[in-house]
């Protein structure tokens, strides 16, 4: 039976894997989990310790060392592998003696690739000696420190997370990244068109939204995770309303048809609202959803864990697919889906860093990687080409999994394409739409 655990970032549900750390396939943070998984049969997982490395070594000691109730050396075990103060590491590790999980992307060590200067003793003495011996020797010796200090003040500037990071895109101005190999500067096939949103709690502000969905009228809908609030906005980026669901906590999915009918899926069921309104349509309880994706025809398809479901516009089953995971040889089962224009089906597996293709009757077809580190959202284009968002990029593939372009982005997560072929990002806490320049295949 599958054991879960709540992240300690933004409190989704995690099933537990087997690994000592394991990364939040809802916000990216990097959590321990919390030692009552390993030791949830009377016995330690750790007496073999030999696949461990690094980080995951220290933090199978720590948690031995816990059980063993040697609270003082796991504090100073704690200290030495994060670099962290007293205070921080005898909360992390009461924390973990309490089974509770915590966050350790925080504590992340980086390393700071400042430019070595080499300074050679014999020339800054011979300077030294022409222009005033100590003068000339200070004045070395300052110059150093102060590129230094910039190096430092650009590493922070440039690493520093939270929603008060400066953003270095215009309205109609392609984004530049460094082109591969270094030489010169490159335009991206992205090209912010519109944003809006910001850090706060009051109409058209989000804290936290990883959801963006379009309708056929150009309605822009998003909502932070928790709590959900729908907020809806005309195509230029203008609030109309806003509205919150009764039931839920934590929002997984949202998505919209042409007339805008949204569906949502929280860990209370599926519910399909009036979007402008939020009148109650339908409503499907007692599942566990993770992902949503509408095809062309109306069919709306429902992963659940290792199973999915094909449901009409007014959630009545179709099929379900019980054997999904079996069908993928997949261990946990599925998270986010899409649907291509053919009804084929694209699904991320929880675990592995794979998408899974089933055929629109729920025949496994292929599975490939999608070649980063986490799958927060899927979207095809009018082009028919795969967008996966992963945090700091876009991967975009064809239907057999072959990497065609990687896109630079901020917070990606939530994503989709209107009619017209423009793309709708949740970079939380904003939503920007881009056009898109890539060629046709």
């Amino acid at each position: 039976m599958t054991r879960t655990f709540n992240c300690a970032s933004c409190s989704a549900p995690l099933d537990f894997t087997g690994e000592v750390m394991q990364k939040c396939e809802h916000c990216g943070s990097t959590v321990i989990a919390p030692h009552k998984m390993f030791y949830a049969d009377g016995r330690s997982s750790f007496t073999d310790l030999s696949s461990l490395t690094g980080r995951a070594l220290k933090i199978a000691e720590i948690q031995r060392l816990i059980h063993a109730g040697n609270r003082v050396e796991a504090i100073k075990v704690f200290r030495e592998s994060f670099g962290t103060g007293l205070k921080e590491a005898k909360d992390a590790v009461e924390a973990i003696e309490r089974g509770q999980s915590i966050d350790v992307s925080p504590y992340r060590v980086q390393v700071l690739n400042v430019p070595e200067f080499q300074i050679d003793p014999v020339a800054v003495k011979r300077a030294a000696t022409k222009v005033g011996g100590f003068m000339a020797t200070m004045g070395v010796l300052f110059f150093v420190a102060i590129i230094g200090v910039a190096g430092v003040i650009i590493y922070f500037a440039a690493t520093r997370r939270g929603n008060d990071a400066v953003v270095f895109t215009s309205p109609n101005q392609p984004t530049a990244p460094a082109a591969p190999g270094g030489k010169g500067m490159e335009a991206s096939p992205l090209i912010e068109e519109l944003k809006f949103g910001g850090e706060g709690n009051g109409d058209g502000r989000f804290k936290d939204n990883r959801h963006v969905a379009v309708d056929g009228k150009g309605r822009i809908y998003s909502s932070d995770y928790s709590p959900m609030r729908i907020q809806v906005f005309d195509a230029e980026g203008k609030f109309l309303s806003q509205w919150k669901l009764e039931a839920g906590i934590n929002l997984y999915d949202l998505v919209v048809d042409r007339e805008g009918n949204l569906f949502v899926a929280n860990d209370k069921g599926v519910y399909k609202f009036e979007g402008e309104t939020g009148k109650l349509l339908a409503k499907l309880e007692r599942v566990s959803p993770r992902g949503l994706a509408l095809s062309r025809d109306g069919r709306l398809v429902m992963t659940e864990g290792r199973s999915f479901t094909i449901m009409d516009a007014s959630l009545r089953t179709i099929a379900k697919i019980d054997d999904a995971a079996e069908r993928a040889s997949s261990t946990f089962g599925f998270e986010k889906v899409a649907i291509d224009g053919d009804g084929v089906l694209y699904m991320t597996d929880r675990t592995a860093k794979d998408i899974c293709k089933f055929s629109r009757d729920g025949k496994f077809l292929n599975r490939f990687p999608h070649g980063g580190n986490s799958a927060h959202a899927l979207a095809f284009d009018p082009a028919g080409r795969l967008y996966v968002s992963d945090t700091s990029s876009i991967k975009v593939l064809d239907s057999l999994g072959n990497r065609l372009a990687e896109l630079p982005a901020y917070q990606a997560f939530g994503l989709t394409f209107n009619q017209a072929g423009e793309m709708f990002l949740a970079s939380r806490p904003y939503v920007v739409k881009y056009s898109v320049e890539l060629p046709i295949s």
